[in-house]
């Protein structure tokens, strides 16, 4: 899955969330937090369009499968292919590694119809986990976010509170959420509101 560590990092360049500080807010009711989430600063994510044809290639550099059906994502690691769309699809990676890896593809394209794009910097990427987060996002996202209809391994583009998003299930508690980095202050902000009530913590 994608690195959850909060680890300081040397990538040069300031996060979507800079500046934000650490917030604690107690569950009403004793215990955890509802939700615990934090940015996934610098986390590589690089656009592809490309047919399943580049699936093998994809994967040999990526160690990621192509996606098996829309609305899905698959897992290596820390790496992750999320499909967008028939010939359209999202690969994130390592912070720091987005460069190589996407350099790396397009000249495994050769002459195929095909190209890879760096959208690292324009999207940002959060991490949302406890036992309150789908009950928090069902609060802005008119996906059916029940256990038994978005599982692990689901992906869906959608709106979060009028902010687009791609929200990807990671297991039953735990999912990224990766939106434009312009509305990545509005969603910190959003989820500490949203959350209030079961209790919430930002994760610097």
């Amino acid at each position: 899955m994608a690195s959850t560590s909060q680890k300081s990092t040397s990538l040069p360049g300031r996060t979507a969330l800079h500046g934000k500080a650490m917030t604690m807010h107690p569950n009403p009711n004793s215990g955890k937090p509802g939700l615990v989430f934090c940015e996934l600063a610098h986390l590589g994510k690089l656009n592809m369009r490309a047919d399943k044809s580049a699936g093998k290639m994809v994967k040999s550099i990526t160690g990621c499968m192509f996606p098996p059906a829309a609305n899905t994502f698959t897992s290596a690691g820390e790496r992750h292919a999320v499909w967008l769309g028939p010939d359209e699809f999202m690969i994130i990676c390592e912070a720091g590694k987005d460069e190589e890896l996407a350099s790396s593809i397009q000249a495994s394209f050769g002459n195929r119809h095909a190209a890879v794009t760096n959208i690292t910097d324009a999207l940002a990427a959060f991490h949302l986990k406890g036992a309150a987060v789908r009950q928090v996002l069902a609060k802005g996202c008119a996906l059916d976010l029940h256990h038994s209809s978005f599982t692990s391994g689901d992906a869906a583009q959608t709106l979060l509170s009028h902010a687009a998003v791609t929200i990807m299930a990671l297991a039953d508690d735990e999912f990224i959420v990766i939106c434009r980095t312009s509305f990545a202050s509005y969603l910190h902000d959003w989820l500490l509101d949203a959350a209030l009530e079961y209790g919430v913590k930002f994760n610097k």
